[in-house]
């Protein structure tokens, strides 16, 4: 199924403001004659054309245009040297050259007219200088592993190395506050966490202030009113980094933060907002992780659908709504909708709700699905050798329509047993399961409490009773029954 935010991104990488009229950039790289090189810019996790230039035959190009471009880290490509290429910053500054050779295309580069290229150059050497260093380093600490005293001297050094590393960064930063590359160098820069709080006898008092103060000051070094951070490299590592490492991995936890952050970057019709709001929409609706679909619905339903989004067309508008419909009867916590009179192998009658267990295994299949020939019979001998003794029961819904394969497929696999309950929706469909379950390929397996509420989704079958053994340890430790 092609996920629906995929549509946001179309139309929000080229918007933007722009910061003066034209540009003119002027390149020379010896090495490279008579052919063509690119000009374009980071976008979170991408790269994107802009413009094309001829070279001369002594590497000359210029790339040029009436607009001005819009600020970023760009990239000079060449397509002739196996699409290797150097980076360029793309500032107020935008009528500049820049010379360098393919022997070495940072170490070599010269840059006139632009203060912001000549320290981004600058960095970057500087960068690759204490590089070398902390790699000598550390093949002297293996060398010497064995000596403690020489390990201690070269940990130090270590050290040493890291500190002139953060106070360069911090001096440029400091020095150059006018530009847009500070902003960009300022968006590396970790935050100083301080020390959590002490009793009188120096024991820590709050064992999770540190990870709390760099949750909410993870972002300070951000400046989200500046669109130019969306066409480098860093922005969006540093957003998935917090979702991923930083916020507790559960619903509740994530919806809080993903509010926080999206209102961080709500600037009106921002390029920054249409960017994180689209970024966390797609990040959520994609992710792996059990329950995220909940957070998915909430950024929809709280960002989206209440009308701050003012760039989605009625046609994305329709399909997002149709997505949260589709998933919100079936979010984690939620009593799962009742499949009623759906009919059995042997032509008795039972619902989903009447299934009396302490969890019930909901379990969508089809006979032709070559995953389901395999986990369904799977799932019956889990099913026969542990499950029913830790008061499961099975409720195996068919999802097609022609009776006698689904009979034989019952039969040809054995899949009659007490507690185990095979059924359709057929030959007259009423149970709408396909919206209530977002049933779109199978097999789909839901786990249910005693109250039929969700507890599991789309878990895979192997899963089951390691995660019934750890719900009910849960239950137990908050004293539920």
């Amino acid at each position: 199924m092609n996920k629906i935010v995929v549509l946001i991104f179309a139309c929000i990488v080229f918007v933007g403001s722009v910061v003066a009229q034209g540009y003119e950039i002027k390149v020379k790289v010896n090495g490279v004659a008579d052919t063509v090189m690119y000009l374009g810019h980071h976008f979170g996790d991408k790269k994107y054309v802009v413009d094309t230039s001829k070279v001369d035959s002594k590497g000359n190009c210029t790339f040029s245009g009436a607009e001005a471009l819009k600020k970023g880290i760009y990239i000079v490509v060449m397509p002739s040297q196996n699409m290797t290429y150097f980076e360029i910053i793309v500032g107020n500054e935008q009528k500049f050259s820049v010379e360098t050779d393919v022997a070495n295309l940072v170490t070599n580069m010269k840059v006139k007219g632009s203060l912001e290229n000549k320290l981004f150059n600058d960095y970057q050497r500087k960068m690759s200088e204490l590089q070398a260093k902390h790699m000598a380093l550390n093949d002297a600490k293996t060398k010497y592993a064995d000596n403690p005293d020489s390990v201690k001297n070269i940990n130090d050094r270590i050290a040493a190395v890291n500190t002139e590393r953060h106070e360069y960064i911090l001096n440029m930063i400091k020095n150059n506050k006018q530009t847009f590359w500070a902003k960009v160098l300022n968006s590396m820069v970790e935050v100083d966490v301080p020390e959590p709080p002490r009793d009188d006898k120096g024991n820590i008092t709050d064992s999770t202030f540190q990870w709390r103060y760099y949750k909410q000051h993870y972002f300070d070094n951000i400046d989200f009113k500046e669109d130019g951070l969306l066409r480098t490299p860093i922005f969006q590592g540093k957003l998935n980094y917090f979702f991923e490492k930083v916020v507790i991995p559960s619903p509740d936890s994530m919806k809080v933060e993903s509010d926080r952050v999206i209102q961080m970057a709500y600037q009106g019709d921002s390029l920054m907002f249409r960017f994180v709001a689209a970024h966390l929409l797609n990040y959520f609706e994609t992710s792996k992780i059990m329950g995220f679909d909940e957070v998915f619905v909430h950024i929809a339903e709280q960002w989206y659908l209440s009308g701050k989004t003012y760039w989605g067309d009625s046609t994305f508008m329709a399909k997002l709504t149709e997505r949260v419909v589709k998933i919100s009867p079936n979010i984690i916590g939620n009593i799962a909708p009742d499949l009623k009179k759906m009919e059995c192998h042997d032509g008795t009658f039972m619902s989903l709700h009447a299934v009396e267990a302490e969890y019930t295994i909901l379990v969508f299949f089809e006979p032709d699905c070559g995953h389901c020939k395999k986990e369904v019979p799977e799932l019956y001998s889990k099913f026969k050798d542990t499950l029913a003794t830790m008061g499961v029961k099975v409720f195996l819904v068919y999802t097609q329509y022609e009776k006698d394969k689904w009979i034989d497929f019952i039969n040809e696999k054995d899949l009659i047993t007490n507690g185990w309950y095979n059924v359709w929706d057929g030959p007259y469909p009423h149970s709408n399961f396909r919206n209530f379950y977002d049933i779109y390929s199978t097999p789909v397996v839901f786990v249910l409490d005693k109250d039929k509420r969700i507890v599991a989704k789309r878990i895979n079958i192997e899963n089951l009773a390691d995660f019934i053994r750890f719900d009910k340890q849960r239950k137990e430790k908050m004293g539920k029954p």
